[in-house]
C-alpha cells in the first residue's frame, strides 16, 4: 500500500507595533487553548510575502508591510478524511503595522491579540513559532536601528 504524500506551502507573518517603548506583536487564537501566528496557504500564482500580508489581514484584521523575510519552519501531518500525509513549508516574514483593527479577523479566529514580546514568546503553543517570535524581535531590533 503506497501514502500519498503531498508537499503544501503556506506563509504567515509576525506583525509588530511599539507601544509604550515596548515591541509587541499580534497572536491569534485558531482553537481553545491555542495561541499561534497567522499563517495559510500560498494560492495559485501569489507570492509568499503577498501570502503572508493578506493571512495577517484576515486572521488578525491588520495590515503591515513586510520588513523582512525571517525563514520558514516545516512539519507534517496528516489529513484524517483524505488519508494525505502532508509535509508543509511555512515562509515566515516579519511586518511592521500600518493599519486596521483586531476586531475585523475572520470567524475562523477565537480571538487576536496584541502582546508584549516576551509574553508571546511565551504564550505560543508551538516551538518552531517560539523560534520565529525570536527570530522576529532580533529583526525589529535590526530594522530600528538601521538609518
Amino acid at each position: 500500500m503506497s501514502r500519498k504524500v503531498r508537499i503544501q506551502k503556506s506563509a504567515g507573518g509576525v506583525i509588530c507595533r511599539e507601544a509604550n517603548g515596548q515591541l509587541e506583536v499580534a497572536l491569534i487564537s485558531p482553537k481553545p487553548e491555542v495561541w499561534a501566528l497567522p499563517k495559510g496557504i500560498v494560492e495559485k500564482g501569489e507570492k509568499a510575502d503577498r501570502t503572508a500580508r493578506r493571512e495577517v489581514a484576515e486572521e488578525t484584521g491588520l495590515e503591515g508591510e513586510i520588513i523582512d523575510k525571517l525563514g520558514y519552519i516545516e512539519y507534517w501531518y496528516r489529513d484524517p478524511q483524505e488519508k494525505i500525509l502532508y509535509h508543509k513549508f511555512v515562509d515566515f516574514f516579519l511586518l511592521g503595522h500600518t493599519g486596521g483593527n483586531l476586531h475585523r479577523h475572520d470567524a475562523e479566529v477565537l480571538s487576536a491579540r496584541w502582546y508584549p514580546i516576551q509574553e508571546a514568546i511565551q504564550k505560543a503553543s508551538y516551538d518552531t513559532e517560539r523560534q520565529m517570535l525570536e527570530k522576529a524581535r532580533e529583526a525589529w531590533r535590526k530594522h530600528r536601528t538601521q538609518p
